[in-house]
């Protein structure tokens, strides 16, 4: 009969410690994903769809750094413009308009890129990506981009709204990694505004050419001026950035 109560009390102590800890679990993955999505991060690996390293054509040692700002107001922050024109026009000339990319978007002096990110309530593993892309500081515009890709005079537009629907999301359970997948679930819409501020579908460039990848970020603590302004400072070398 003792025997047979340890037995009984062992069980029930294993059912206990199990329900607890899938309490716990079940609290922690109940966190919303836009909350788990906000802050400051950096790209830190990127692969195309074959698991290939593209993180050289989305960062160099004269653009170190491809970062995220995720803000409550669903503002996104970011030196993301490389990133950006390899996920809309892909690897088409891309030795032919990198340096143009260079000269365009150089965040030295924190002149950003600005977008917006868009969550259903709750965890959602899918989300929203609108990035804005435009000339920085004056040097160029984004018509000297399209311009290489030959699009029609009547397209060559100085700003040009990418909006990208279902891209996945998912984090490491430290929630200090999060990855975003462009795949088969994922469509696009490309936006320019009228004198109104209203949306008109830009025909530049055919929605279904995207580039379908992966990327990894990992969240930093410091704001993204300063994480900038160390990676301008220390920039990384070439085999770095292929590394990563």
């Amino acid at each position: 009969m003792k025997k047979a109560n340890t037995l009984f009390l062992t069980i029930s102590l294993l059912i206990s410690v199990t329900f607890l800890f899938s309490s716990c679990e079940k609290e922690k993955d109940s966190t919303p994903t836009k909350t788990k999505m906000e802050g400051v991060w950096v790209v830190t690996e990127a692969y195309d769809s074959s698991g290939v390293t593209i993180m050289p054509k989305v960062q160099n040692h004269l653009i170190p750094i491809t970062a995220f700002w995720l803000q409550s107001d669903n503002t996104v922050i970011s030196t993301a413009g490389p990133m950006t024109t390899y996920m809309v026009y892909g690897d088409t000339k891309w030795t032919q308009i990198s340096s143009t990319i260079d000269q365009l978007f150089n965040y030295a002096n924190l002149n950003f890129n600005n977008g917006e990110f868009f969550v259903a309530d709750g965890t959602p593993d899918r989300f929203a990506l609108e990035m804005k892309l435009e000339g920085i500081g004056g040097t160029s515009t984004l018509s000297s981009i399209l311009s290489l890709f030959g699009i029609e005079a009547q397209w060559l537009k100085e700003v040009v709204y990418h909006k990208f629907l279902n891209v996945g999301v998912s984090f490491n359970d430290a929630g200090d990694k999060m990855t975003w997948v462009w795949d088969d679930y994922t469509t696009a819409r490309y936006n320019m505004k009228d004198s109104n501020g209203d949306y008109v579908l830009w025909y530049g460039w055919p929605i279904s050419k995207f580039s379908k990848a992966r990327f990894v970020l990992t969240k930093k603590s410091k704001s993204l001026n300063d994480i900038t302004h160390e990676a301008y400072q220390n920039p990384p070398t070439k085999l770095e950035i292929v590394k990563n």
